[in-house]
C-alpha cells in the first residue's frame, strides 16, 4: 500500500491505494491495507487490482494504525469540546435518546433520557415508562439548550446532557444562525444583555438565542446547596420548570420585540462583515445603531448601515 503523510487534501484526490491481488496479499507485509474513516470513498480500479482511497472533502488526513479519515478543513464547521453550551434542534426522538441538530456540516449528537431532567425534579433511575413518554418532553422541532458531556474519540460524535431546567427547552425568543468560528468561547455563554432585559445564549456550535429576561430564582436556592434536602430540591425544581412554562405562555410586549429585533439585527451585521460575534461587539452595534436615529430595526440591515455600524469592529 502507498500512502501519504498528513496533508490537505480536496474532493477526488486519491490518499492510499492497497492491492486485491490475493496472490500478490500473501507476499506482502500482513500491515498492508487500510481501513476507512470519515471523509472518504473506496473505489476499484479493476485494471490495477487495486482499491483506491479517495478523499471525498477538502480537509487534512489524519491516520490511525490503518484507519485513515480525512477531517474538513471548514472554520464554520463546529467540533465540540467538553463542557461546551450549545443550542440545537431535536432532530429525531429514538430509544431512550433524542438525536440533536447542532450544525448544518456536523454531525448530530445524542442527547441520552438520562441526561435530562424530569418534570418535578425527582432524582430517580428512568423507566421504560419514561422512555414511552419521551415525546411528552422533547420532541421532533423544539429547540434546547445543552452541555457538551462527552466527546468519543473514535468519530467525534457529541454526548449532552441539559445543564438545569431553566435551560432545557427554548420557547418564546429569536435563534440567530452564525458560523461557529465567529463566536468566542469565553467562561460565561448565558449573558444578560441590554440594561438587563434580554436573555442570551451564546452557544459555540453558532446558534444564537435571544429571550425576554427569565425570573431571578437565585432567592429560591439561598443557603448551602450541599445541605439541601430532596424535598427542597424537588420545591426548587417545581418552580423553575413553573418559571419556564409562564415564560413560554406570556406575549412579548410590543417594546421588548423591537428591542429583541435590533439586537437579533445587531448579531446579523456582525456576521455580515465576518466580525467576533460577542455580546460586547453586539451590545455596541445595537446602541450605536440608536445614536445614528435608526428607528425601524430593519433599516440596520441595509448594506451602507452595516458598514457604518461595525467600522470600529472589523478586522
Amino acid at each position: 500500500m502507498a500512502t501519504t503523510s498528513a496533508h490537505l487534501v480536496i474532493p477526488g484526490q486519491v490518499i492510499a491505494t492497497s492491492s486485491t491481488n490475493h496472490e500478490l496479499d500473501n507476499q506482502q507485509d500482513h500491515n498492508e491495507g487500510f481501513l476507512r474513516g470519515h471523509g472518504t470513498f473506496v473505489e476499484h480500479d479493476a485494471s490495477k487490482q487495486e482499491d483506491r482511497l479517495v478523499a471525498s472533502v477538502c480537509g487534512v488526513v489524519h491516520r490511525v494504525n490503518k484507519l485513515i479519515t480525512v477531517v474538513p478543513y471548514c472554520p464554520s464547521l463546529y467540533k465540540g469540546n467538553v463542557g461546551d453550551l450549545v443550542v440545537g434542534r431535536i432532530s429525531a426522538v429514538g430509544v431512550s435518546r433524542w438525536t440533536v441538530a447542532l450544525h448544518e456540516a456536523s454531525k448530530d449528537a445524542g442527547l441520552p433520557l438520562s441526561g435530562v431532567h424530569l418534570p418535578g425534579g425527582a432524582q430517580r433511575m428512568r423507566t421504560s415508562q419514561d422512555s414511552r413518554d419521551m415525546r411528552l418532553f422533547l420532541k421532533e422541532g423544539d429547540l434546547v439548550c445543552a452541555e457538551v458531556h462527552k466527546v468519543q474519540p473514535s468519530d467525534g460524535s457529541l454526548s449532552l446532557h441539559t445543564r438545569s431546567h431553566r435551560f432545557t427547552k427554548l420557547e418564546n425568543g429569536i435563534l440567530v444562525h452564525v458560523p461557529p468560528a465567529l463566536v468566542p468561547r469565553r467562561k460565561n455563554h448565558v449573558v444578560s444583555m441590554i440594561n438587563d432585559t434580554i436573555d442570551a445564549l451564546w452557544g459555540v456550535n453558532g446558534k444564537i438565542w435571544l429571550q425576554r429576561k427569565m425570573g431571578d430564582d437565585k432567592s429560591q436556592g439561598s443557603g448551602n446547596s450541599n445541605t439541601l434536602t430532596n424535598e427542597g430540591m424537588k420545591d426548587v425544581a417545581d418552580l423553575q420548570e413553573k418559571m419556564r412554562k409562564d415564560h413560554a405562555e406570556t406575549p412579548v410586549d410590543v417594546q421588548l420585540r423591537r428591542s429583541l429585533a435590533r439586537l437579533r439585527n445587531a448579531v446579523e451585521c456582525l456576521r455580515m462583515v465576518h466580525a467576533l460575534c460577542a455580546p460586547e461587539n453586539a451590545e455596541a452595534v445595537y446602541h450605536k445603531s440608536l445614536e445614528m436615529g435608526l428607528a425601524n430595526p430593519s433599516e440596520m440591515l441595509f448594506p451602507k448601515h452595516v458598514l457604518l455600524l461595525t467600522e470600529d469592529l472589523r478586522a
